[in-house]
């Protein structure tokens, strides 16, 4: 089993160089990621994806489009509203189906969305803002549930994050690692979320949120595994009180961030983040350091650990080709998608 099979990858620029090439074919990725700066145009685009498409490892290619603050594809096509916005106004449906048809015309298989973590004073409505939903775990489930049902229906899938919840963090995780109190009423809130979305998903985006012991929940086996799926590490023992059962895929967040910064260099912190419990690692921009990433985690990882993780990812990627299979969406002029994003961020 490759390392590379469980490993996210993210490229430089609007064109694959031929460094990046290289460095893909010789350690296929289970995925590519990309992000406003690899989207210049809708040719540009397409394009690009076809060439991603097409490496050895057919990996399946992600997006963050969440819609507002977070809206990858806004030069291509408009800006759309918030997940906020769209679940206040009880359109996380429509939002969900335009979301996955436009990540669906430009071949990407995966929105890593939406986000499930709680709005809260001080703390996440100062650092998510309009990426949480609701401050209620009921209203954040049900915009959740439609939002992945949209997604579903243009044969594109999601992932809910930030697990176990970034809702009580009152610092950025890109910058800094925040530690999130011990409170069993607040943990419950913060999971509940999570429990409701997480199977209709089939993914899990893990954060770099710490506990009290001052670990971020993707580097911690009590978190990523003991507490999303209930034992700590494959025929361990128990983990904590009302596990959630989780079965599907754990993508980790992306790995660069400032959060993990006293955890070691990147290559570290992958075999750290894999031996935790995530299955998908996520080096977003460093690609140069994407083989060393691949050949500490084979280095340091028992084989049978990387193969349960790849075979959560296979799952999922079966999982995919269904959704893409069923998809209902409308085989449709572009503008007349980038009319109805107009029109759900004007009505």
């Amino acid at each position: 089993m490759k390392a590379g099979s469980v490993f996210g990858v993210g490229i430089g620029g609007t064109s694959l160089s031929s460094r990046e090439q290289e460095i893909l074919e010789r350690f296929p990725p289970r995925a590519v990621i990309l992000f406003r700066r690899n989207i210049e145009g809708v040719e540009q685009l397409s394009l690009l994806a076809s060439r991603l498409k097409s490496l050895p490892s057919a990996p399946f290619l992600c997006l963050d489009q969440e819609g507002g603050p977070v809206d990858r594809l806004r030069d291509l096509l408009g800006p759309t509203i918030s997940f906020r916005e769209a679940a206040q106004t009880g359109r996380a449906r429509l939002a969900g189906e335009l979301a996955g048809e436009a990540c669906a015309r430009f071949s990407f298989d995966v929105d890593l969305a939406p986000v499930v973590d709680r709005l809260l004073p001080g703390a996440s409505e100062k650092v998510l803002r309009d990426r949480c939903a609701s401050s209620d775990p009921e209203e954040i489930a049900r915009a959740a549930s439609e939002f992945l049902a949209g997604l579903a229906s243009r044969g594109v899938g999601g992932c809910v994050k930030h697990f176990p919840g970034l809702g009580r963090a009152d610092l950025d995780t890109h910058k800094e690692l925040p530690a999130l109190p011990d409170d069993p009423g607040e943990e419950e809130r913060d999971l509940a979320p999570f429990r409701a979305t997480m199977d209709a998903a089939g993914a899990v985006m893990i954060s770099h949120a710490a506990g009290a012991d001052g670990i971020p929940a993707s580097l911690s086996p009590e978190k990523a595994t003991g507490l999303l799926r209930g034992a700590v590490r494959s025929g361990g023992p128990c983990g904590p009180p009302n596990p959630l059962g989780f079965r599907g895929a754990a993508f980790s967040d992306d790995l660069e961030m400032g959060a993990l910064a006293a955890f070691g260099e990147l290559p570290r912190r992958c075999a750290l983040a894999m031996e935790a419990g995530c299955d998908l690692l996520f080096v977003c921009s460093r690609i140069e350091e994407y083989p060393d990433c691949a050949a500490a985690v084979g280095r340091e990882i028992a084989p049978e650990r990387i193969a349960q993780a790849a075979g959560r990812l296979d799952a999922y990627a079966r999982r995919l080709e269904d959704l893409r299979r069923a998809a209902t969406g409308p085989d449709r002029p572009l503008a007349a998608l980038i009319a109805d994003i107009r029109e759900l961020r004007e009505s």
